[in-house]
């Protein structure tokens, strides 16, 4: 019982969970009960007893209304009246891939706020405090919105993707001075059972093949599915030259945050395609299936822990390429290996702590191919690679791969 398990220590209690508060939505879970076992868990961690909560309250003016309605548009779940610390916040930007956090504070300011010399001190203490409970706040004001609206629209979005960054560098941080050991908890699916324990990480690998996504930047004033084919064809060899085999829909969510947009419709979608089309024929980008690549450049396995697109954490967004030469890297290193322990150290190589039955299946339709073509064989229940295809001494454990493969 939670009244039992939080009131009954007498000096101290020290929590161990595998969850943290923010992995509690209470969009789902709507009793005092939950409300409760988030807010102490929000408490252990961060030292504060008070959790944001939407209210039914109504908006204060059309200016807020205004603004939402934009934001709504733009593809942001939008809050409004959140109330924290007795405060309410006029609009809160909720962030879709952690339930119960929000990402920024928006506050409307209306011609009083600069009017009202009392109105700006009462304000600014309370940003104080919204501040010290973690929030991020964004001020816009009501002239500006009406005579710009469409500028300010931009820095509104530029300052709700700035502090997603912000809130996912204090976690990590945060994360990186409350680690005791440099060990991470392992789970490996085996369909029926599910194995737990532990792994040492080793932290120059991690650091030295992490996943580098690109960043584009908008080209020109027009809509993004009115850029110029060749402009596009540009766009899309950037992200190509920097994160290749990348997965089609990896580019494609590139240029749209470039534009600042949160979805890609099927005139986007177009629009890249056609762009793709300019690129393979300069001989810049090649295409097998949906993984775009660079022609002439040396396929790598890449650490996937620390990207900030949740989509290449998806297996289905690997290229079988990538996770071959991971195969390859382990059995060279190890001078041989099971299909197991391939299997985990690849999926520990691209950043999983858990390997899924998906990720599972994908490292070992690369190891059967590996295999049919003549890459590894077996002997003595190891995956060994054939001997005219092992690195001579002193060099890399960078592998030619078969024509399916290359």
């Amino acid at each position: 019982r939670l009244n039992v398990l939080i009131s009954r220590a007498k000096r101290r209690c020290e929590v161990y969970a595998s969850i943290t508060d923010e992995d509690i939505d209470l969009e789902r879970g709507k009793g005092k009960g939950v409300f409760a076992f988030k807010l102490f868990l929000h408490y252990a961690r961060t030292g504060r007893l008070s959790l944001a909560q939407a209210t039914t309250r109504e908006m204060d003016s059309v200016f807020e209304e205004q603004v939402a309605n934009a934001l709504i548009e733009k593809g942001y779940q939008v809050h409004a009246q959140v109330g924290i610390a007795g405060f309410f916040i006029d609009l809160a930007i909720a962030d879709p891939e952690r339930p119960g956090r929000y990402i920024l504070g928006i506050e409307c300011d209306g011609i009083a706020y600069h009017s009202s010399r009392s109105a700006r001190d009462r304000d600014r203490l309370r940003q104080a405090v919204l501040e010290d409970h973690g929030w991020i706040i964004h001020r816009i004001w009501s002239p500006d919105w009406f005579q710009r609206p469409r500028e300010q629209l931009e820095r509104t979005i530029a300052a709700i993707e700035a502090a997603r960054k912000e809130l996912d560098a204090r976690m990590e941080l945060g994360f990186q001075r409350n680690r005791a050991v440099n060990v991470e908890v392992v789970t490996v699916d085996r369909g029926e059972v599910t194995e737990i324990g532990l792994a040492d990480v080793p932290e120059d690998d991690t650091t030295q093949r992490a996943y580098a996504e690109a960043e584009l930047k908008r080209t020109g004033s027009y809509e993004l599915h009115e850029t110029p084919t060749g402009v596009m064809a540009g766009l899309v060899e950037q992200v190509v030259a920097v994160e290749a085999p990348v997965h089609l829909d990896e580019v494609v969510c590139r240029i749209r945050e470039a534009w600042g947009l949160q979805r890609a419709g099927g005139r986007i979608q177009d629009a890249v395609e056609r762009g793709l089309t300019i690129a393979e024929s300069r001989g810049s980008v090649s295409r097998k299936g949906d993984f775009l690549f660079k022609p002439g450049a040396t396929v790598t396995l890449r650490d996937r822990s620390q990207v900030a697109s949740l989509g290449l954490r998806k297996p289905e967004m690997i290229a079988m390429e990538e996770i071959a030469e991971g195969a390859i890297e382990v059995v060279a290193s190890n001078l041989g290996a099971t299909e197991d322990e391939i299997v985990t150290r690849v999926s520990r190589m691209l950043g999983f702590r858990a390997t899924s039955s998906q990720l599972r299946n994908a490292v070992t339709a690369a190891i059967v191919h590996l295999t049919t073509t003549g890459v590894f064989s077996s002997a003595d229940g190891l995956l060994i690679i054939i001997e005219d295809r092992q690195p001579s001494e002193g060099s890399s454990t960078t592998h030619s791969l078969p024509l399916a493969l290359q």
